[in-house]
Parts: structure tokens; C-alpha cells; sequence
């Protein structure tokens, strides 16, 4: 059985009107993407169908968490993920290109898969950076021994292990003009 295939709302048969679905996402969830940075979560998944004649809009609802490399140390941790976001669902018989928003689909469907749309949610809803939280004295909660082999290297101590390498503040544009022939 394919794992995306629950995330599939058969609208058809729905009424007008405002209908409420939950979804659980879990490990197999985002083991069917390949590729993917999330190695495995949890998160629950509240989705507000609004449907109308000219289409539906869809409230997603997503809290839970996930599994990223951090940044700093390369360890794995669990990140809390929130999203709240609509994407609205338009017919056409003309095929479109769906822009994050507005998704367009032909008359003749009978069911929608939003599970692309949930995982990129989860994706877009992570920062940009990904450390370890601190703990409750500020400290971080890093792997020691990976952070403790990443230190500051000073000018001298540069200089002696890249010979040949200038840090004495002056630009390499500056060079660059020396060989540049004026006009």
C-alpha cells in the first residue's frame, strides 16, 4: 500500500459546506520522500476543507516535530514545527502551474493527495538555521566533543599553519587594480 495514499480527501462526494479532516504524519510519512533532510517525526495534521461551486480552500493546521542535523554538530535532534497556511484549489481544464497558493485541478478529478503540499509545508516552516537549543542556563546543548573541535584561530596562529597567505587587512580589489591598465 502506498504510505501517501491516506493524505488523498475523496471531495467529490462532499457537500458544500466546511468539513474537518486529521491526519497524523509519522516516520514512514517522510521516509516515502526521497532525499529528504527530515529524517523521521511526528506532528499532527488538522485540515478545514471550505468547499464551494468555483472550488475549495484548504486551512491546514500542522504542529509536532522532527528530526534535523544540527548545524553546529552535526547530531541529530527533534525540532518542534508549526505551520498554518491555506491553499486554494481552483478548477481548469487548462492545465496550470499550481505557485505554492493556489493549486489548479481538472473538473474530472475526484480526490485531491495533499501530502506534497503538508511535507513542503513542514520543510518551509523549519528556520534556516538548525542548532540545538540552549538549556535552561544558556549554555548549548551541542555535542561537546564535536564543538570542542572547532575553535578560533588567531592571526599568528593563521599565519604559521597557511604560509604565504597576507592578513594584513589590505583588499585583493586593490591588486587588482595594480594589474588593471589605466585608461
Amino acid at each position: 500500500m502506498d504510505v501517501l495514499k491516506k493524505y488523498s480527501i475523496a471531495f467529490k462526494g462532499l457537500g458544500e459546506g466546511t468539513h474537518r479532516f486529521d491526519m497524523k504524519v509519522d516516520d514512514r510519512f517522510f521516509e516515502a520522500f526521497e532525499g529528504s533532510e527530515i529524517r523521521r517525526g511526528n506532528a499532527d495534521v488538522r485540515l478545514t476543507l471550505d468547499k464551494r461551486g468555483n472550488g475549495m480552500a484548504l486551512d491546514f493546521d500542522i504542529r509536532g516535530e522532527v528530526a534535523v542535523e544540527c548545524d553546529r554538530c552535526l547530531e541529530e535532534f527533534m525540532m518542534p514545527v508549526r505551520y498554518e497556511g491555506t491553499l486554494h484549489v481552483r478548477y481548469s481544464d487548462c492545465e496550470q502551474e499550481s505557485d505554492g497558493e493556489v493549486m489548479w485541478i481538472s473538473p474530472s478529478e475526484t480526490e485531491l493527495n495533499v501530502a506534497q503540499y503538508i511535507y513542503e509545508s513542514i520543510c518551509l516552516s523549519l528556520p534556516y538555521q538548525r542548532v540545538h537549543p540552549d538549556d535552561s542556563e544558556g549554555r548549548s546543548t551541542c555535542d561537546p566533543d564535536m564543538l570542542s573541535r572547532f575553535r578560533i584561530v588567531s592571526e599568528e596562529e593563521f599565519d604559521r599553519l597557511c604560509p604565504g597567505t597576507e592578513t594584513d587587512g589590505s583588499s585583493p580589489w586593490e591588486k587588482l587594480k595594480e594589474i588593471k591598465p589605466s585608461k
